[in-house]
């Protein structure tokens, strides 16, 4: 049910035509033939049942929707889910390792790494001699494979391999989990969280510890990488380059008008790697070449040139084909010079989807993704079965380049080469699965989610009107109409924050009124009105903490109107105390009135900005500075406003490509990821950003951080 719910609310984009069609195939054309001889039974059937047709057709209606409702709850265990949603977790906040405390130190010469996801890969997959499930094996080459290297088990021809847990069980949680060792499991709309600039930004990942030890990464899939946030994953974790299907077209690699599958097959996939390494091997810089393959993607896989037709199902041919190109991909990078100081890591992402293919497994037999570890920095202490999950990966595959990790454990991981129990071999899988499908406050707290967020994806949301008013020696703040909190009010307070010190937060209990408002005075004394933070939170008797409304920075600078707005930036630009930023993020200027065009010229640009026409408006101005354009080409401007404050803007009214825009203050990009004029006051004396508004006028929507 969580991986349903996450792939529901997560865009389309990148989605296989395959998968659509499959849909359309087995769901909505059935559905329509289902509808059609419904509709001409009851056009036919006056004759037969003598006027009762309504009452068959009510009564069969009726019939369909509790059998639909019963098979739905059964199938996904909606009784479990919900006592899951409303019963939350404490177990991966306690058990949690930040990789941010931990001391990890790598040796002086740094191995490379090639990292291998092998779509819905198994050991299942392999024959009952080796530990599979099957007489034969799909994936002969891959457990010799196995054999040949690590893959943590009793030194017996038995392949052994880690378990996927709830919020692991699908490409992007398995990604997920084997990059950070924490399940993707969060209570808001994924979709929402791709429109921000970052994916769990708080969280250190694999990448995040690579990048900082000069690692050149890249992520290879045949499929749109944005698909499942996997590209704002990898770019915010690591700085990873993407080399995918749109990227593979816009090389010339295939044609504009080439899609199979998901994209393009494993078969170019492994073309494309081996160009790539053969490219970076060149260069001193360590890297980490991450993969993804595709072919064995459910339902029944693809069949590329390569198959054969070995056995009677399309999937079985799949995957033996997958192995073969597998290990042919290895035993290529063996031959490499690079070889000698490079790791690879193969494992499965999750256990096949495939409505049949294990239909056939008994169900006793224990399901664990392919783990198979080649030319490690690292050896094992000890010679025991290890029982371990997806998890664990990560800090393994840390160890496996040769670094030492403080205590030998990493987010819910440990460290597989070391004696360190992993959390399945403490707690066993019983009860780690069950916690791990309960609700987590601490992973939305991760992602940067507040119980505010999380509402408002299940309910309609919380929401209120709120005033922040200047009255002569008091601030008063007022809340009134509250909406989309299902929870019953246990009361309301404001945390304030001068100058934006979150090591002083102060904190003021809201009074009900008669009227059902609530309301505050706070002394304005203890109030910067240029630089104050404001958090207006409902306290719900369940014990959510829910915000009602936000408001940092400049109290003087909270107009919705861009008119209004650019009228009040300008004493800011003459005061000689801030410096005030512009920048534009693809469309922003075209809807600009002769009024708004008149501000902005007032304010200080001095280039031409024709009305009906969008153009790229860029801008630093203060009293003694005055670095502006307004153009059609794209605009990359840098310098420093005072002597604490250095910018770096990047613009384009026409761009698509993330690298064209920044609005950087002090080293630090502030930009929302949304299209429009983008704002920015800045302290001149003390660096803090007063204000930072993005105005959206083709959809006419005022943003604020």
């Amino acid at each position: 049910m969580n991986e349903l719910v996450f792939n529901v609310k997560m865009s389309l984009s990148g989605a296989s035509h395959a998968m659509i069609k499959l849909f359309i195939m087995k769901a909505f054309l059935p559905t329509c033939v289902a509808a059609l001889i419904i509709f001409l039974f009851l056009l036919l059937a006056n004759d037969a049942f003598k006027g009762k047709k309504t009452l068959i057709a009510i009564g069969a209606s009726i019939i369909a929707l509790v059998a639909f409702v019963a098979y739905t709850w059964i199938q996904l265990d909606m009784t479990s889910y919900i006592d899951q949603q409303l019963h939350a977790s404490t177990f991966i906040k306690d058990n949690y390792v930040d990789p941010n405390s931990v001391n990890i130190d790598f040796p002086e010469k740094k191995r490379n790494l090639v990292y291998i996801y092998l779509e819905s890969t198994e050991v299942t997959d392999s024959d009952s001699e080796h530990g599979g499930a099957f007489e034969k094996s799909r994936i002969p080459e891959l457990t010799d494979l196995a054999l040949s290297h690590e893959f943590f088990g009793d030194g017996s021809d038995k392949l052994n391999g880690g378990f996927s847990m709830p919020g692991t069980d699908w490409t992007m949680g398995a990604i997920f989990a084997q990059s950070t060792g924490l399940p993707l499991q969060i209570s808001i709309d994924a979709n929402s969280m791709s429109e921000q600039e970052t994916f769990f930004p708080t969280v250190r990942a694999i990448g995040d510890i690579l990048k900082d030890e000069g690692y050149h990464q890249e992520y290879l899939c045949g499929s749109n990488a944005s698909f499942g946030g996997r590209e704002l994953f990898f770019k915010t974790h690591g700085d990873y380059g993407i080399v995918d299907y749109p990227y593979a077209k816009d090389q010339g690699w295939i044609p504009q008008d080439y899609g199979v599958w998901w994209g393009f097959e494993d078969e170019k996939l492994y073309e494309y790697a081996k160009n790539r390494l053969s490219e970076l091997s060149k260069s001193d810089e360590p890297f980490n070449l991450t993969l993804l393959t595709v072919d064995t993607h459910f339902e029944d896989g693809y069949v590329c040139r390569l198959c054969e037709d070995e056995f009677e199902d399309q999937y079985s041919n799949v995957f033996a084909c997958a192995s073969r190109q597998a290990t042919e991909f290895v035993n290529w990078i063996k031959e490499q010079d690079f070889y000698e100081n490079t790791t690879i890591v193969l494992v499965g992402d999750h256990p096949t989807m495939d409505a049949d293919f294990c239909a056939e497994i008994p169900e006793d037999y224990t399901r664990k993704v392919y783990t198979c570890i080649i030319n490690p920095g690292a050896s094992r202490d000890g010679a025991d079965q290890r029982e371990y999950t997806t998890f664990d990966m990560f800090p393994t595959t840390v160890a496996a380049l040769g670094a030492s990790i403080e205590g030998d454990r990493l987010g819910l991981g440990a460290n597989l080469f070391s004696s360190e129990q992993t959390l399945l071999e403490k707690y066993g899988m019983e009860l780690e699965e069950s916690e791990l499908n309960r609700k987590s406050h601490f992973m939305n707290e991760l992602a940067g989610i507040t119980d505010e967020m999380a509402m408002e994806q299940n309910y309609e949301g919380a929401s209120a009107n709120c005033s922040i008013e200047e009255q002569g020696d008091i601030v008063k703040v007022t809340v009134s109409d509250i909406t989309g909190v299902v929870e019953k009010i246990e009361g309301i307070q404001v945390d304030v924050r001068k100058d934006g010190n979150y090591d002083n937060l102060m904190t003021y209990n809201m009074v009900l009124n008669s009227d059902g408002s609530y309301s505050v005075d706070i002394p304005a004394s203890e109030i910067n009105p240029g630089d104050t933070d404001f958090n207006i939170i409902c306290k719900g008797a369940l014990g959510s903490d829910i915000s009602l409304f936000s408001q940092r920075g400049d109290m003087h600078l909270k107009q919705t109107d861009l008119q209004k707005y650019l009228e009040a930036l300008k004493a800011y630009a003459e005061s000689g105390e801030y410096t005030v930023f512009i920048t534009t993020r693809k469309s922003g200027a075209m809807r600009l009135t002769d009024d708004n065009i008149a501000a902005l010229k007032a304010l200080g640009i001095s280039d031409d900005i024709p009305k009906g026409q969008d153009v790229t408006i860029v801008a630093a101005i203060n009293s003694e500075l005055n670095d502006s354009h307004a153009t059609k080409e794209n605009q990359n401007i840098k310098g420093t406003a005072s002597d604490n404050v250095s910018y770096h803007l990047k613009g384009s009214w026409d761009s698509f490509k993330d690298k064209d825009f920044l609005l950087e203050i002090n080293d630090e990009n502030i930009m929302i990821e949304r299209k429009g004029l983008h704002f920015a006051v800045v302290n001149n004396s003390t660096g803090r950003v007063a204000d930072y508004v993005n105005f959206d006028l083709l959809d006419k929507e005022c943003r604020r951080y």
